[in-house]
């Protein structure tokens, strides 16, 4: 009050700001007990102002005040709602930084395009988006470049950047480190939900620089995360839910070409995106199948190999096949965006390798898993059916492209000419030997009319079995135990059918022959 008896002095600018000021105070969030100690102590210091003039009064005020503001705790109140007075607006406005924007008139009109071409690198753009922002002005490219730069430098220290570049509707308020502190603290499972939360947000919409200086600590602590979860034999509601959330923050990361370097670099990460797939859990295996699914199709050369190796680990964990979790996924007819995604994979998985044997062996191991009984009875979708079409029109192209091989080798294939290409094929190499060795065996059996076309039935069987085996995989060549297989009762048997001219060969034969090197 002894304020206002002299502010006949004050000029009208300093009116119209004391106005703004009083205004924001209006909108603004209750004082912290500190604050009113603050207050208290400043009012009792006014009594003894007398000799300062109203004007150092105002603005001694308003900035002891403001002062107090940026000094309050931000996890002990909530963010500020500013005013929409324009006054109110023009005191809230930072101060300039002349010395920043004077270094920026200098750069040359080089150094902007390439300071420029680095902000949409760190933006994550793609070329269709670049395109038109290539063609702007240098003027308002120097603008972007610098508005850009202090948003950055904000987002790192943890500062809030509104509007601009960070358009957001959750205001990122934690910097990377703040965040890699918060998981390695070993917070709650609670609070571990709602930092995963944020941290998604954060992963999502701050540039690739800040995921850079997240990542090199802050990926470890997720997939440690993980980890510790997917061993939790019985885990409860909210670790599932945790686990989602760790998904989704492995997602949001490798979404850029640094994040989808560092998932891939981490032999860990597969292994436990192939563990966590349940299909129980439809909405994180979801995730995870898109994201499989993506690395499959523009990861690094061998990442085949690596996903499968990944899948195959985690089957023997559980004990089943490793395709099998996917196909299960598939007989979830009330999950059509889980069919959908178990779908994508199986196209990225099948049609990925550039062998043909290997394709045709991976698609006869996802139909002997129950694909085969699944098609027919999967409900066709848009979605559903464009990946239906895309499966079976690469089915059809493999098997002509198997036809067409074979009709190249048919001429080959009738005597005497199949003796002399498999001479070729095995002479000066490994295999010379063992050819040998087989010929030498078969001048041994027993001269005999009816005994001798038996034994090249049983040969051709067993040989059948071992070459062309159902599982579509090689045998195991690392059997060393002698097959212990009598065929003397087969053999004699099948004689005699053939001499009393009952059966040229006998049905039962192909059904009791079994011969496993698996």
């Amino acid at each position: 009050m002894s304020q206002c008896k002299h502010s006949e002095s004050l000029t009208p600018r300093e009116i119209l700001l004391d106005k703004a000021y009083m205004s924001q105070c209006k909108h603004s969030e209750s004082p912290t007990p500190k604050e009113i100690l603050l207050d208290k102590a400043y009012m009792s210091q006014c009594k003894h102002s007398e000799s300062l003039t109203p004007r150092e009064i105002l603005l001694d005020k308003r900035d002891r005040i403001t002062s107090f503001r940026k000094t309050g705790n931000k996890k002990d109140k909530p963010l500020i709602q500013h005013s929409t007075d324009p006054l109110s607006t023009q005191v809230e406005m930072p101060m300039p930084q002349p010395l920043f924007d004077d270094r920026s008139m200098n750069l040359s009109e080089k150094e902007i395009n390439d300071l420029f071409e680095k902000m949409m690198e760190d933006m994550n753009l793609n070329e269709e988006r670049k395109a038109p922002l290539r063609g702007k002005d240098l003027s308002t490219k120097r603008e972007m470049v610098v508005q850009y730069i202090s948003a950055t430098a904000k987002s790192i220290t943890g500062s809030k950047v509104t509007g601009g570049l960070r358009n957001s509707k959750h205001e990122c308020t934690l910097s990377s480190q703040e965040y890699v502190h918060e998981l390695r603290s070993g917070i709650s499972e609670d609070k571990l939900l709602i930092c995963l939360e944020s941290l998604r947000v954060s992963l999502t919409s701050n540039p690739v620089s800040w995921v850079n200086n997240f990542g090199h600590e802050g990926l470890g602590l997720l997939l440690d995360a993980l980890d510790k979860l997917l061993d939790k034999k019985q885990p409860e509601s909210i670790d599932k839910r945790n686990q989602h959330k760790l998904i989704q923050c492995l997602k949001a990361f490798m979404n850029n070409k640094y994040g989808l370097q560092r998932i891939l670099g981490d032999e860990r990460s597969l292994h436990l995106l192939a563990r966590a797939i349940d299909p129980k859990q439809t909405s994180m295996m979801t995730e995870i199948v898109k994201i499989l699914s993506a690395i499959c199709i523009i990861g690094e050369e061998n990442i085949l190999d690596k996903i499968l190796a990944a899948m195959t680990i985690a089957a023997e964990r559980n004990n089943k096949e490793r395709f099998a979790p996917i196909v299960e996924g598939l007989e979830n007819h009330e999950a059509q965006q889980l069919q959908v995604a178990c779908m994508q994979l199986i196209n990225a998985l099948v049609t990925s390798p550039d062998d043909l044997d290997f394709r045709i062996h991976l698609r006869n191991e996802f139909l002997r898993c129950g694909l085969k009984k699944i098609l027919p009875e999967l409900k066709e979708t848009e979605e559903l059916d464009i990946q239906l079409k895309v499966f079976n029109e690469n089915k059809e192209e493999d098997s002509i492209e198997l036809s067409h091989r074979l009709d190249d080798i048919r001429a080959e294939m009738e005597y005497p000419f199949v003796y002399h290409l498999l001479s070729n094929m095995v002479k000066d190499t490994g295999s010379e030997t063992y050819f040998l060795s087989i010929l030498q065996h078969l001048l041994l059996i027993r001269n005999d009319y009816y005994i001798r076309p038996q034994y090249y039935k049983v040969i051709e069987e067993c040989v059948s079995q071992v070459v062309l085996h159902r599982s579509g995989m090689d045998p195991d060549f690392g059997y060393r135990e002698r097959l212990d297989v009598d065929f003397t009762h087969l053999i004699g048997r099948s004689a005699r059918a053939l001499m009393s001219r009952q059966v040229p060969f006998p049905p039962f034969f192909t059904h009791s022959l079994s011969v496993s090197l698996m």
